[in-house]
């Protein structure tokens, strides 16, 4: 009941709040190393040599992602498109199923060990939701703080004003990006992989 109540306020706030993003920093002001531009229609970025993020990726555009060099496509969302839209194509898709207004450590976790595996097998990623903005934005944060080593606050910069689209409703991402997640992330992500070590 309580959750049902807590939904309904969100999508009513959502209505209510229509699409409202945070803005952006001038071209000027935007720190270079953050993600760089590759098509403005599909919010397609490079983030690092190894990931890239974008909107719900359609099957025309995959040509476009094999010559980037993306072998893998993890999806964000609830339910899972992308491996309809590329089932005939050679990539390797991840379904990490997540709700915006429910996000938490353990999806974190799941999409950092998904990104970590595909790192080892020497994939570069390509990382979606359906808008590519505050599911996507949330992961790529988490994997500047845990493959970059960025601080949180600015993962957190970059996720809000990089110009990606983040919608600032999504209160409930903000509190994610606290201490004792990441703390607790990076334990569980270094215990998985002492885990696969021994098993080797």
């Amino acid at each position: 009941m309580k959750q049902t109540y807590i939904l309904t306020s969100l999508l009513s706030l959502t209505l209510v709040t229509g699409c409202v993003k945070h803005p952006s920093l001038a071209p000027e002001q935007r720190p270079q190393h953050w993600g760089r531009l590759i098509h403005q229609q599909q919010n397609l970025y490079q983030i690092s040599d190894f990931l890239y993020r974008s909107e719900q990726p359609l099957k025309q555009q995959g040509q476009t992602l094999h010559q980037l060099g993306i072998n893998t496509i993890i999806s964000l969302r609830s339910r899972n498109k992308t491996v309809q839209e590329f089932q005939d194509q050679s990539f390797n898709i991840i379904h990490v199923p997540i709700h915006t207004w429910a996000i938490d450590r353990e999806d974190v976790l799941a999409t950092m060990q998904a990104l970590k595996q595909a790192q080892q097998q020497n994939h570069k990623v390509l990382i979606h939701c359906y808008h590519g903005s505050d599911r996507t934005g949330t992961m790529v944060a988490m994997y500047r703080i845990f493959f970059e080593n960025w601080s949180i606050d600015d993962a957190v910069q970059e996720m809000k004003y990089g110009s990606y689209g983040f919608h600032p409703i999504w209160v409930n991402i903000d509190r994610l990006f606290n201490a004792e997640n990441i703390t607790w992330i990076r334990q569980q992500l270094d215990e998985s992989s002492t885990t696969n070590m021994n098993t080797d």
